[in-house]
């Protein structure tokens, strides 16, 4: 497929948004250690953005590519995967979203390479963002009850918070196999060529 001097453009841009989130996730616990869990939660919120950016400007542009889109559902998973470690330090129940993002991994690998297309999950960005937003609760000097109480039970939220991702990453996981699955037993179900690879 050729494209014109400004759809390059475009598609450079497109993946340098994508890039931005990859190097964001390396950057993430070095952020953490040096800046606490305040800039660490917003450094994440604006990673995540880049996700929805990143994906609406690729389809609304109509320049997605293979390259693209490995480099994208790689850059998720980095990002997830690192935020996971991180917040599992303190809670444990991380750990269990982290082993299954590493076999989502690999089964979109397993996908891609059969040429199908995998959606990442935003309910899992959402509890990993609150979850860095309750511990940068504690940077906030305030008399309000509300903030009080969330700072006072944030271990009870983020461990339901874990829960919620671990059963959300079960979902996507089993979803993720029968796309594999399907891309794998019936040609149709393949997007991009081996080709055009």
């Amino acid at each position: 497929m050729k494209y014109s001097a400004l759809k390059i453009i475009e598609l450079v841009f497109v993946n340098l948004i994508t890039t931005t989130r990859l190097l964001g996730a390396f950057a993430l616990p070095f952020i953490y250690v040096y800046h606490g869990p305040s800039v660490c939660a917003l450094i994440t919120i604006i990673l995540f953005l880049t996700d929805a950016i990143d994906g609406f400007l690729a389809r609304r542009l109509k320049i997605s590519t293979f390259l693209g889109s490995m480099l994208d559902a790689f850059s998720d998973k980095l990002l997830n995967g690192i935020s996971f470690i991180i917040l599992g330090i303190e809670y444990n129940i991380m750990f269990a979203p982290l082993i299954l993002e590493l076999s989502i991994l690999y089964t979109n690998y397993s996908t891609y390479r059969f040429g199908g297309n995998v959606q990442s999950t935003v309910i899992l960005d959402i509890f990993v963002i609150l979850s860095f937003a309750l511990l940068s609760l504690n940077a906030f000097n305030t008399n309000n009850n509300i903030i009080k109480y969330l700072i006072e039970n944030k271990n009870i939220y983020i461990n339901i918070f874990g829960c919620i991702i671990t059963i959300v990453c079960i979902v996507a996981l089993l979803d993720y196999m029968k796309k594999n699955k399907k891309t794998r037993i019936n040609p149709e179900f393949t997007h991009v060529k081996f080709q055009n690879r």
